[in-house]
């Protein structure tokens, strides 16, 4: 399995026959809607985009960028949120499917799981398996000790957001989490896309077992 980082808490999978999308923040439209610029350049053209399935884990800007979906290919397979649902419907996405939080959905080679999330709205935290690994996706979400029954799936590898704002965890609050579930490796997001809303993802992967930052729009082996 292969993985790409698009900033935020976007990210590309490939398995040897699947490739899905989480959280795609593939425009500018926080600033135009928020006067919050993006600091890192757009890493693909969402018209370019076919891939298996597109998840975005709530209806806000950065992770259900309406600029971006709405650039997408009309067929496109769409995995969200209720409230992300009536969304993309209104923008004339017709093949989208909800998941709730302890659904699952098989894409392709990957088996897709919502998992618990506490944010500002409706969301939800990803679960995602192919070919040996499992990978948790916090998503946005603020801490929540529920976070810590995401050990229970056994995870290799997390994802955590870590900016302390705007219904997210802080750096210590990802630590206690990401220490509770016990994976391997630990990989903090959501500290770089924007400058007021920014943390310094050393501050989490110097105090975690398995602590690692993926550089920007590089594809890695798992």
């Amino acid at each position: 399995m292969k993985i790409r980082f698009l900033g935020q808490s976007g990210y590309v999978l490939k398995s040897a026959n699947t490739q899905i999308i989480i959280d795609p923040y593939l425009s500018d439209s926080v600033n135009r809607v928020a006067n919050r610029p993006r600091t890192l350049p757009i890493p693909m053209a969402p018209k370019d985009i076919s891939c298996d399935a597109v998840i975005c884990t709530h209806n806000h800007l950065d992770h259900l960028d309406p600029d971006t979906v709405s650039e997408i290919n009309n067929e496109q397979f769409f995995i969200t949120t209720n409230e992300g649902k009536e969304k993309m419907l209104e923008m004339g996405k017709k093949n989208v499917k909800t998941l709730s939080v302890g659904e699952s959905i098989t894409v392709g080679d990957f088996k897709i799981t919502a998992v618990f999330a506490d944010h500002t709205v409706e969301a939800f935290g990803l679960i995602v398996e192919a070919e040996g690994k499992k990978l948790y996706f916090s998503g946005d979400t603020l801490f929540n000790e529920k976070l810590f029954e995401i050990a229970e799936y056994a995870p290799d590898m997390t994802f955590i957001c870590i900016n302390g704002r705007l219904g997210n965890m802080n750096v210590d609050e990802a630590l206690v989490v990401a220490k509770k579930i016990g994976a391997a490796v630990n990989i903090p997001n959501h500290y770089d896309m924007f400058e007021s809303n920014s943390e310094n993802p050393y501050l989490f992967t110097e105090k975690i077992n398995g602590g690692r930052v993926l550089e920007f729009d590089r594809e890695y082996d798992l």
